[in-house]
């Protein structure tokens, strides 16, 4: 039982995540979801933002306990599956990194001043792109490779080519009127992802415990 908490984990930080943002837009008169970047809700003198930093922290905690979650499950399988193994530590980065990019590197309000902090949020930002691409892609590979949840392997692969192409348009829209709306889009097709991989491990795990519970198995 134990070991269902690292899915529950998953399926909480993107449900924080979304929760943050709707909340940080209501709670800000001049916030646009249409216009405005979600890093902007934790800039230098930005309202609220302590409370916005610790939901963003506690969400990126969630991340790194799911990854550890992740290396487990995919150990179970296989012990040297390098594939699987460097997927889950990749999202274990993603959530420290979620960390850093919030509390210590926080993003420059749009049309300010660049600072060094700015500029490494940026670095950092592109480095989590690149994180959730490849993380997804090697899931994917994992899951075909061991032959487990075959519906979920190629909405699995389909998600990777939807963040590669949301994620290029996005690019393309930075300082336009809709960049927050592009943004978000791609944020959502992540989080979804990770939601529903934690659900199907969560679902596994709980369907093993089942099986393992009646008698005569």
């Amino acid at each position: 039982m134990k070991q269902q908490i690292f899915p529950i984990c998953g399926m909480m930080s993107p449900i924080i995540f979304i929760v943050m943002i709707i909340l940080g837009g209501a709670l800000r008169s001049d916030y646009s979801h249409i216009s405005d970047t979600m890093s902007e809700l934790f800039s230098p003198g930005s309202p609220n933002q302590l409370l916005l930093m610790s939901m963003h922290n506690i969400s990126a905690i969630l991340t790194i306990l799911f990854g550890v979650g992740v290396l487990k499950f995919i150990k179970k399988y296989s012990k040297i599956e390098i594939v699987g193994i460097g997927a889950a530590w990749m999202i274990i980065l993603m959530g420290v990194i979620n960390i850093s990019t919030a509390s210590f590197f926080p993003q420059d309000a749009w049309g300010s001043p660049a600072t060094l902090s700015g500029e490494i949020h940026k670095v950092l930002v592109g480095i989590l792109v690149l994180l959730s691409i490849l993380s997804t892609l090697l899931i994917g590979v994992f899951l075909k490779k061991v032959n487990i949840l075959p519906s979920f392997m190629w909405y699995t692969f389909m998600t990777v080519g939807l963040i590669l192409i949301t994620g290029v348009f996005a690019a393309t829209k930075l300082g336009t009127p809709i960049m927050g709306l592009t943004e978000r889009i791609t944020a959502f097709i992540c989080l979804l992802w990770t939601f529903l991989f934690a659900f199907n491990i969560f679902l596994t795990q709980r369907h093993t415990i089942i099986r393992n519970e009646v008698p005569g198995r």
